[in-house]
């Protein structure tokens, strides 16, 4: 049935697997206000290069990209919309029809040079201005390189004019061999191997995404180079992939306000009439180990006042993905937190004593504040690096003996904290990886049951499908396959089958008289979970014919699993219609038999 008050903004973008993808998804999600029943749907599209050769990766991407054609027929009240070149049904150029679809009720666009609509867009130059004063003017550089992205990218132009200008007001001319286009993922370690060999000499580059940064040091290490030793390096976007890599990256990212955030927050406000025009979204420079750079330094006169501006400003900069968490009412307020035990111990200095009543409370406050997510909002290597420099200006003002102990005992445990976090995260990660592996094996297994078992068609297909280890899913169905051809435009019939629905990991399949409904529909009904905030809509076809539509509760895994899932269930209907039509073809066989006997 069709769920009632339910705002349903639909998210349009380019490779959901991608990191930057991932980043944006989960800002818009994060900033949906709790008293707004808003129901979020991701329709993720795939970009390929029009100037490489057709062939079987641009064949696939033009049928998934037929997801994007709900847009049009679904029931949509607003839309974000990043999407660079992408299309549905052309191979070069955005399709316009599909532009127009977005453009019939509210709407915000994300980088993008397109006329007459509401854009939201990174102030590239202050965060690469940053950087590139930093480089020249403090650690005296001139050999400056960059690893661009594609010629049809917005961002990718407006990085490269801003670098340029940017050397040159600090008179370093700038050359093209400088400089190398790539497609901006990390599958440019070709082209980042040439930009190094053309400039033995460089001695920091910018790589135009934190993607290209990935396969940039792929080809470093192939030529025994160590970003932040041979080479600095920083890239753009500050992607948790950033602080993951290794040696973590330093990079450009947004300060006070997300992409994701200021793009719903100007919907919402379209929604209740209020038009605010385009916005702009400062940038800064987040230094690690591939390029050190610190925005603040703790001075020992600072500590000990501990003003609580200055231990705010502390969290800020160590924590910084915390300031643009959306605070909800159960959640803990790990600001605060830090507040009062970073004050208790600041004031322990100030007075040269600690009780060992309060050394015993500060403990309880470090772990409930590590417990509660804290890691979360920073990077270890981050982290620790802050703590150690805390530990260090502490322990060189006149601080009792027994009092420095107890400080130092507190820094040792959150330090301890940070890398324990980390660990059952990884440890957590193995396991699940282990789990989908076994999921994936038995989905396989069950994919090749004999069909001389099965009764009614769609069966086999329910029973594969629930071994694939999905926890909150719905699937559709067409009742006959639609055939995409090049040469036509895709047409969806109206109707559709919601055939299942999977809850907290249980398969329910409907009765039939409940499954018909309209496609339009579809992201309206009540059948889906409402205390899930977002879904990611997935085509499901195989080869030109495409069966239905997997839509699944936008998780963390959902982001790299969800396209593979699709494709395996198009699989399980394609080899569904075989034994069909093999079943057919032996009743046909016996009753010709029978009728010639």
């Amino acid at each position: 049935m069709k769920g009632k008050n339910i705002t349903v903004v639909g998210m349009v973008l380019e490779d959901i697997f991608a990191d930057f993808s991932k980043e944006l998804i989960s800002n818009v999600m994060e900033a949906i206000p709790e008293n707004k029943d808003i129901r979020l749907v991701v329709l993720p599209g795939r970009y390929y290069n029009p100037e490489l050769p057709y062939d079987d990766i641009c064949a696939y991407n033009e049928v998934y990209n037929t997801i994007l054609k709900l847009g049009e027929v679904c029931n949509f009240d607003g839309f974000i919309v990043h999407i660079g070149n992408l299309s549905s049904n052309k191979r070069n150029t955005i399709d316009e029809s599909l532009i127009a679809d977005f453009k019939k009720v509210p709407n915000v666009f994300i980088a993008t040079d397109i006329e007459n609509v509401t854009t939201v867009s990174y102030d590239n130059e202050s965060g690469i201005r940053e950087a590139v004063d930093y480089l020249v003017n403090i650690d005296g550089l001139s050999r400056l390189c960059m690893l661009g992205g594609r010629v049809d990218n917005l961002d990718s132009i407006l990085r490269k004019e801003i670098f340029i200008r940017c050397l040159e007001e600090n008179g370093i001319a700038f050359s093209e061999d400088n400089f190398i286009n790539t497609d901006m993922s990390e599958n440019c370690v070709e082209e980042a191997g040439k930009l190094l060999d053309r400039n033995p000499d460089a001695q920091a580059i910018f790589c135009v995404t934190d993607a290209a940064a990935k396969g940039l040091y792929v080809a470093m290490e192939e030529r025994g180079l160590v970003p932040g030793r041979n080479i600095l390096v920083f890239g753009f976007d500050n992607t948790r992939m950033a602080s993951e890599m290794i040696p973590s990256l330093s990079s450009i990212g947004c300060d006070s306000c997300t992409l994701g955030q200021k793009a719903l927050e100007l919907l919402i406000d379209k929604f209740n009439g209020i038009e605010n025009g385009s916005a702009l979204v400062q940038t800064r420079l987040y230094g690690r180990e591939s390029l050190f750079y610190e925005m603040y330094d703790y001075s020992a006169t600072e500590m000990t006042k501990g003003d609580p501006a200055f231990i705010y400003r502390m969290f800020d900069d160590c924590f910084y993905r915390y300031k643009n968490e959306y605070m909800r009412r159960e959640n803990v307020n790990l600001k605060r937190l830090f507040y009062e035990f970073i004050s208790r111990i600041l004031l322990s200095q100030k007075r040269k004593y600690m009780s060992l009543e309060s050394y015993h409370e500060i403990c309880i406050l470090i772990d409930i504040f590590f417990e509660k997510g804290a890691m979360n909002y920073t990077d270890a290597a981050k982290l620790i690096k802050s703590i150690e420099r805390l530990q260090s200006t502490m322990n060189s003002g006149k601080v009792s003996v027994a009092a420095n102990v107890m400080v130092n005992r507190l820094f040792s445990r959150m330090k301890d904290k940070a890398i324990i976090s980390i660990s059952e995260r990884s440890i957590k990660q193995i396991s699940y990886l282990n789990d989908m592996r076994e999921k994936f094996h038995d989905f396989l297994i069950a994919d090749m049951v004999d069909y001389r078992t099965i009764n009614l068609k769609n069966d086999s297909i329910a029973h594969s499908i629930s071994k694939l280890g999905l926890k909150n899913s719905v699937i559709y169905a067409f009742d006959e396959a639609v055939e995409y051809t090049r040469s036509g435009e895709v047409v969806f019939p109206k109707h559709i089958r919601l055939y299942c629905v999977i809850k907290s990991g249980d398969m329910y399949i409907l009765a039939k008289e409940r499954q018909d409904c309209l496609l339009s529909d579809i992201f309206t009904r009540n059948e889906l979970s409402s205390k899930c905030k977002g879904f990611a809509a997935f085509p499901i076809f195989y080869s030109d014919r495409i069966y239905g539509i997997l839509l699944s509760e936008l998780t963390e895994d959902i982001f790299s699993r969800g396209e593979f899932l699709a494709l395996q269930i198009g699989r399980s209907f394609y080899i569904n219609d075989l034994r069909i039509s093999e079943k057919e073809g032996i009743h046909e066989m016996y009753s010709n038999k029978a009728v010639s006997g």
